[in-house]
């Protein structure tokens, strides 16, 4: 079934690559041309890496509410360059995160298998949050003039301000009062199969929540990380836009663009990502998105190599079955 799962996402993404090059929507001599247009790129490749280690504090941070290990911040940016590597390779981001807890565990053995995982989503989760929040706030200060754009940016500006409101409803969910966690968690307890697993996640959460300064300084840090991937992001391609566009509006649907990344249906995005930019571009009468996200593409997998560094440096060889225990 697995092979399957892993054959349908290759050949998902190859189909989407293969029809935007018939239709001359993906343009593979933009990448030559990036690399030819000036020192674009490698301030890109430069900013990736820094938001690559910035990642890693945020993640050391989550670990800390439930570890009294010193968790060295060189290893713990080594095991995330692992998971970025693995997810760059194997199909799905899930693969990827799955091989960085396996590796997380050797930081500290007395960290549950249930906090681990937990600890990587809610990773997940405060980055995106971060995400929804630069694209809310922009859309609300620059309203007025993006709307005068496209007719289409009405909708999706809406849509990005109840993305915003859906962000800061979940981050309530993480301080709720320890009666109202109570009554939650009797409930869940009573789910046939799969409560006492909810129950057991609910309440790492919760630990992780009743931790307000971390919450606090990972949504901060996630904000400006997510600004700064937007920032590379618009300095790569910003050359080849048929007109100029104001850093401040790509603030407001290019975050679109990662978050639909984010989700694990192909390998680093691959396909997926290439016809979202290709939509949101055209959406301000830009063409060539999915020409742009190629770009970004390459030297996001590209620095995702990185990861083999710490992989074989780490001195234990770990099995791909051993993700099935966090699975």
């Amino acid at each position: 079934m697995k092979h399957i799962k892993t054959l349908l996402k290759f050949s998902f993404a190859i189909g989407i690559i293969v029809y935007l090059i018939r239709s001359g929507r993906l343009d593979f001599s933009l990448i030559t041309k990036s690399f030819q247009s000036g020192w674009g790129w490698l301030i890109c490749a430069g900013i990736l890496f820094s938001i690559d280690c910035l990642s890693s504090f945020r993640w050391r941070w989550i670990l800390k509410t439930n570890s009294q290990n010193p968790l060295p911040i060189k290893k713990v940016i080594g095991v995330t360059y692992i998971g970025l590597f693995f997810n760059s390779f194997l199909p799905g981001a899930v693969t990827g995160d799955l091989i960085k807890l396996v590796y997380a565990k050797d930081l500290d053995k007395s960290l549950s298998k249930t906090f681990l995982v937990t600890s990587v989503l809610i990773d997940r989760i405060f980055g995106l949050i971060g995400l929804l929040l630069v694209l809310s706030i922009s859309s609300l200060i620059y309203y007025n003039e993006l709307i005068t754009l496209s007719p289409k940016m009405t909708n999706l500006i809406h849509f990005n301000l109840f993305l915003g409101l859906g962000a800061v409803g979940f981050l309530g969910t993480l301080f709720f009062p320890a009666n109202l966690q109570k009554v939650l968690l009797d409930i869940f307890t009573k789910v046939p199969v799969l409560g006492s697993k909810i129950v057991k996640t609910l309440k790492e959460v919760w630990v992780i929540g009743s931790r307000k300064d971390v919450v606090a300084k990972a949504i901060l840090f996630s904000a400006i990380v997510q600004t700064l991937n937007i920032v590379a992001f618009y300095i790569l391609t910003s050359p080849f836009y048929s007109h100029p566009i104001p850093l401040q509006y790509i603030l407001t649907f290019i975050p679109i663009g990662f978050v639909a990344v984010a989700i694990p249906i192909s390998p680093a995005g691959l396909g997926v990502g290439h016809v979202i930019f290709d939509t949101l571009f055209n959406m301000v009468g830009i063409p060539g998105g999915a020409s742009f996200f190629n770009i970004y593409f390459v030297i996001r997998v590209c620095g995702n190599l990185l990861g083999i560094i710490p992989y074989l440096l780490s001195g234990r060889k770990h099995s791909l079955q051993e993700t099935e225990e966090f699975a």
